[in-house]
């Protein structure tokens, strides 16, 4: 809530929307790419304390407590790292789409367009992400067709969406629609 309503104002009006946008394009990446790491190194701590092959000094419980927090901090830091990335990439969207409108009076209709194009991704994401995850493990590929290719999938998806904003000139930083002559007092 702090980043959303506080920070993100202060970082759109020094690097703009676009500049945003990517940014959090890029921090996407690469945790999308290292969530998938944590339940192997869940399950190796477990293997490894279980098999006592662990090399240390420690008694077993207390290697498993410090390597609880240590998966918890990771899952921690990259929650907040998946967070960041999101509302820099969406709320740069959000302000994007506002600064493409033609005019005022277009602005409910790309908003409301943006929101329709928005729903039906996060229906249709998640439907595609389990059919492809279920399908990953009903298999025995290696990586990344593994149980990670959801992942990996939507790492090279924020690429593809990362590599295509490169091609968005600067100016969609501004609210063209407020220097168009055609709307009058009497239009909005």
């Amino acid at each position: 809530m702090y980043l959303q309503l506080v920070a993100y104002p202060k970082l759109e009006r020094k690097y703009g929307a676009l500049d945003c946008y990517q940014r959090g394009q890029r921090m996407l990446i690469p945790v999308y790419l290292a969530i998938p790491f944590l339940s192997l190194l869940t399950s190796r701590l477990e293997e490894s304390i279980d098999a006592n092959t662990h090399v240390s000094t420690l008694p077993s419980w207390m290697s498993h407590v410090l390597g609880e927090y240590t998966l918890w901090l990771l899952l921690v830091l990259l929650l907040l790292a998946r967070s960041t990335g999101t509302v820099l990439a969406f709320t740069s969207i959000n302000l994007l789409t506002v600064n493409l409108a033609p005019s005022k009076s277009e602005l409910g209709f790309m908003n409301g367009t943006q929101q329709l194009a928005m729903t039906t991704t996060r229906i249709a994401g998640p439907i595609m992400a389990g059919v492809i995850w279920t399908w990953s493990i009903k298999h025995s590929f290696p990586y990344p067709f593994n149980s990670h290719m959801v992942w990996v999938l939507c790492a090279a998806l924020t690429a593809l969406s990362l590599r295509m904003s490169h091609k968005i000139p600067e100016s969609v930083n501004t609210f063209a629609a407020g220097n168009n002559k055609r709307d009058t007092a009497d239009d909005v």
